[in-house]
């Protein structure tokens, strides 16, 4: 299956005029894969905030799943010159430090819109963070879906294993 994805990401970098160094396909989890593009043209694929990076995917998944009769539950990640990995390190000291001032202050706190993969990511670096008062939470649909960063009230929670009924 790497081949193909492979094979089918190289077409479609020639079609959209895009000269790349370097392209290699890994397979990370089962039905996950990584294509990692190197191109001197990573301004045009990243785009603004990202988006253009989230549409070329998009596109370049339909592609490869069109071609797969066996299985359409494929994930596709593609990274541009190191941009996700250096995103999620950005992300991922931004969200430490909300946690601290969480953990600081108490209050919750709400964040602004990320994306459902950014939303995930949030929610693992919390869990791993280690603080067992810390937690996330998901509210509303759509692009009005928030994420929230909240601290747990201990006065408030009941341990029904020790009540009896």
């Amino acid at each position: 299956m790497e081949n193909i994805i492979k094979q089918k990401a190289k077409e479609f970098f020639t079609n959209l005029g895009v000269q790349f160094e370097h392209l290699e396909v890994s397979q990370k989890e089962e039905n996950i894969f990584l294509v990692k593009v190197e191109s001197l043209d990573s301004g045009k694929l990243i785009g603004p905030h990202g988006k253009n990076l989230e549409a070329i995917t998009h596109i370049l998944k339909l592609m490869i799943l069109g071609d797969l009769a066996e299985d359409k539950r494929v994930k596709i990640y593609l990274e541009v010159n190191d941009y996700l990995k250096s995103k999620d390190e950005r992300l991922k000291d931004f969200i430490i430090s909300k946690v601290k001032y969480v953990e600081r202050t108490g209050e919750d706190l709400k964040m602004p819109f990320y994306s459902a993969y950014d939303r995930k990511k949030i929610h693992a670096i919390v869990a791993e963070y280690g603080n067992e008062d810390i937690f996330t939470k998901s509210i509303g649909e759509g692009s009005e879906r928030r994420i929230y960063i909240c601290k747990a009230d201990r006065r408030l929670s009941i341990d029904i294993d020790s009540v009896e009924i």
